[in-house]
């Protein structure tokens, strides 16, 4: 069983789509708690990554070997979605403390906390 821990960048299969939302193969970056993570519910908290930057303030940039994206990123923070632990496909890498903590702050006032 694939156990992912907060923080972690994963590949994952995000098929089938609706409106909006990315399809594909993309790296996601895991923010749901870890005990959550571990859980009986079989879902992760995930933020999808782009390589697209469009200014946004509520996104933020990472460049490598943050994470271990190969190409300079883009997590977007204003894109929460829980995923089945299936749909994860390949562990890309950690980031920071420091890119959690600015992550933190940006969903703080996505979600008016």
């Amino acid at each position: 069983m694939i156990n992912p821990a907060r923080g972690e960048i994963w590949l994952t299969d995000r098929n089938p789509v609706r409106g909006q939302e990315q399809g594909g193969q993309r790296p996601a970056l895991v923010i749901s708690a870890d005990i959550y993570n571990s859980g009986p519910a079989g879902l992760v908290v995930v933020l999808p990554l782009t390589t697209t930057h469009r200014g946004i303030p509520l996104h933020i940039q990472i460049k490598p070997p943050e994470g271990g994206v190969k190409s300079a990123s883009t997590i977007l923070c204003d894109a929460v979605r829980s995923i089945s632990k299936d749909r994860l496909v390949k562990k890309w890498g950690t980031v920071s403390a420091s890119v959690l903590n600015e992550i933190e702050d940006r969903l703080r006032i996505l979600m008016g906390l």
